[in-house]
């Protein structure tokens, strides 16, 4: 049975209560860090009774993890609305690769204090672990779709998918990391590049794994000058 009309109104009174207050939380945190973070300071900046406060939140650990996700959940919509378009697999895959980028520019200064924290960090990557299995649904029906229009080949989707996803996320987090700042383009156009393409020189992508894997370690006899040589120049000396 569908919700009633007043059970609606509770639940977008709860979903604007608990906005409010995880938007106190970040103030208290910018303030005085993770370590400072009270449900005290929060209820304070809040503007509602600390009792009150408990009934959203269990503690601060849950209220940062919500404040997390609130700041994800855009993007996961965002994905899900490209995820629906009627285009070309390649065309879907890059603006999936295209969104996470620029969703991670426009929030750049949020995920850079989220992510200075040890704790909030751990918290947060913790939160995004636990929504990895929608991204790898998506990611991998698009690559299904590739294959199925002949634009990739036959392969394990679940863990190309898997390598997609860990690509973009470490290259996010190593840009929080190190402070640098790629062109949105130019981190697009480098990973796509890689997917579409790979790491092979064109000679070598026509040959197979254990082609390539015999070739590299076929023994080689070394000459009379210390130099290596192939078995048949040996014999003929």
């Amino acid at each position: 049975m569908a919700p009633s009309l007043t059970e609606k109104c509770r639940e977008l009174a709860v979903s604007a209560m608990k906005d409010g207050i995880s938007q106190a939380a970040l103030e208290v945190l910018k303030q005085y860090g993770y370590e400072g973070l009270t449900m005290d300071r929060v209820a304070e900046v809040a503007g509602i009774a600390k009792g009150s406060l408990y009934h959203y939140f269990r503690n601060k650990q849950e209220l940062v993890t919500y404040l997390f996700e609130q700041t994800i959940e855009p993007a996961i919509q965002a994905g899900e609305e490209i995820f629906q378009r009627v285009v070309p697999a390649v065309e879907k895959l890059e603006a999936m690769v295209r969104m996470w980028f620029d969703y991670f520019s426009q929030h750049r200064a949020l995920f850079d204090f989220l992510f200075r924290d040890p704790t909030v960090r751990e918290l947060c990557l913790t939160s995004r672990r636990s929504k990895n299995g929608l991204a790898i649904d998506r990611f991998s029906a698009i690559l299904r779709q590739g294959i199925n229009e002949g634009v990739f080949r036959p392969l394990d989707v679940t863990y190309a998918a898997e390598m997609i996803i860990g690509s973009l996320q470490f290259v996010i987090e190593r840009q929080l990391e190190t402070g640098e700042a790629h062109p949105i383009e130019v981190s697009v156009r480098r990973l796509m590049d890689i997917v579409l393409h790979g790491i092979g020189a064109s000679s070598a992508s026509a040959e197979s794994p254990s082609a390539i894997g015999q070739r590299c370690e076929a023994p080689q006899v070394e000459g009379k000058t210390g130099e290596s040589s192939e078995p048949s120049q040996v014999a003929a000396e």
